[in-house]
């Protein structure tokens, strides 16, 4: 089939491109919070923006930086280093903001062309590697030029097609939302059992009340029933009528818990339990794999673990050596780079590492799922932080990590946990193969619809023939 293809030079469809700036004495008049943003290339993804790392100006700084304020619908690229290429809307929870010098700026003329489109136009693997290319031909680091962006050949269908391919992309990225939030949950969960359980020490706290209060070892294991269920005595007697042995399979679960604290170098943990260095629960993974093994589904580097304890998403390039460290299911991956980032992971398939992703495995008194909740606290990170070494690009103390104190319960009531959380990240890991799919289905389509392969009334038949359509239907 003989199929037009509209094509046209960026620049002739655009308002403005141009490169940001940093503000005059640079990361020492960043702020932690304000009104106005400053972002930087550690903020833009494929996936979306993203806050970690945001840092604020003051106002008087952003009027001197005026000529480069971000405006809703603008396209933010990334030009320079490691990260060059990455592509995304700007974000209105943000704004105001400006850019730093790593980042341009794309206005496209909204008479011409929808920001959405564009962007997934962008974003889309075949532009991706394009985009690459150009900017590695620099002599020292990968670099995009002003001249390099408003050259560039888009594809330009009507602005009711451009409409229509940005929506159908869009609802497979909300799909994908939808699912992290849903894993949000379930983490949340999880954390929730986890710190009743092992922090505040909640069914030992209500053994101990009652038993203070002149109340039996049976009415102790009954409050710490309660704590544990979230139900209360009289929905626990009719629970015991109705599910007989789940209640007995919780008054097994009640009973695993001390009715006792005892002091350790003056810390209270329940009795039985032992205070200890991480080191006595977990060791560092060690192991290589070739990189011709991997994918860019298995590669996890610090620039595709999601930060705020997110997981991780699809690498967008592998490791030019031979060889990388390596991981295993049931290892847990922390960034060790700007351990504030609070970037790890439960993994739940083998893989490769970079060397600043820390691989923990856990020894055999505990399980994977203990180990991972008692990593995934913040007082872990701010320990990594506490002790790390560098002061522009942070990173944390290997040797220092394993003397983080923390508690090591009974292997009996560690199996318990896992056993409970074990459906949660089972959910987690569905929704991430889920996500993967959907990101690979939204990628293919692009191309597919501009090239004309699939037609807008095969992809969703909600393109009809009309006086202003028919035409444009016909190619794509």
């Amino acid at each position: 089939m003989s199929v037009n293809r509209p094509c046209v030079r960026l620049g002739d469809y655009c308002l403005k491109i141009g490169s940001g700036a940093t503000p005059k004495g640079g990361a020492n008049v960043y702020l932690t919070s304000g009104d106005i943003s400053l972002i930087r290339s550690q903020n833009i993804y494929n996936a979306g923006f993203r806050p970690e790392g945001l840092v604020y100006i003051t106002a008087d700084h952003a009027e001197k930086l005026s000529n480069v304020a971000v405006q809703v619908d603008d396209i933010l690229l990334n030009i320079t280093g490691d990260s060059v290429a990455r592509v995304c809307l700007a974000p209105q929870e943000f704004l105001p903001a400006r850019v730093n010098q790593h980042v341009a700026i794309i206005r496209p003329d909204p008479k011409e062309f929808d920001a959405k489109f564009l962007r997934y136009f962008l974003a889309s693997p075949t532009q991706q590697n394009y985009l690459l290319t150009l900017a590695s031909a620099g002599a020292t680091r990968n670099a995009l030029t002003k001249a390099n962006i408003e050259t560039l050949d888009v594809y330009k269908p009507s602005m009711v097609i451009q409409k229509w391919i940005a929506d159908q992309l869009e609802s497979l990225d909300k799909k994908i939302r939808i699912n992290n939030r849903i894993n949000q949950t379930l983490e949340q969960m999880a954390q929730t059992l986890f710190k009743s359980w092992f922090i505040e020490f909640e069914p030992v706290k209500v053994k101990i009340a009652v038993l203070e209060a002149g109340g039996s070892q049976e009415e102790a294991t009954f409050a710490a029933m309660t704590a544990i269920s979230g139900k209360d005595a009289g929905s626990l007697t009719v629970f015991e009528q109705v599910y007989p042995e789940k209640y007995a399979e919780l008054k097994a679960a009640a009973e695993l818990f001390p009715s006792a604290m005892q002091d350790i170098d003056l810390v209270k943990i329940p009795r039985g339990w032992r205070l200890v260095r991480l080191n006595n629960i977990a060791s560092f993974a060690s192991g290589k794999v070739n990189v011709s093994e991997l994918t860019k589904d298995t590669y996890v580097s610090t620039e595709n673990m999601l930060g705020k304890k997110m997981g991780i998403e699809r690498a967008t390039s592998l490791p030019s050596a031979n060889t990388t460290p390596s991981f295993k299911s049931g290892h847990i991956l922390i960034s060790n780079i700007r351990p504030y980032f609070k970037k790890i992971w439960l993994a739940r398939f083998s893989g490769g590492r970079s060397a600043d992703v820390l691989a923990f495995e856990h020894k055999k008194n505990i399980t994977a799922e203990y180990l991972y909740n008692v990593l995934y606290q913040d007082s872990f990170f701010d320990f990594m932080m506490q002790t790390s070494k560098g002061v522009k690009m942070p990173r944390g103390d290997k040797k220092a990590i394993m003397e983080w104190s923390c508690i090591e319960p009974t292997v009996e009531l560690t199996s318990l946990f896992s056993n409970k959380v074990k459906e949660f990240y089972s959910y987690i890991e569905s929704h991430n193969r889920e996500n993967i799919q959907l990101s690979k289905l939204r990628d293919a389509l692009l191309p597919k619809l501009l090239s004309g392969e699939i037609t807008l009334l095969e992809a969703g038949g909600v393109v009809k023939k009309s006086s202003e359509t028919a035409k444009e239907a016909d190619y794509v």
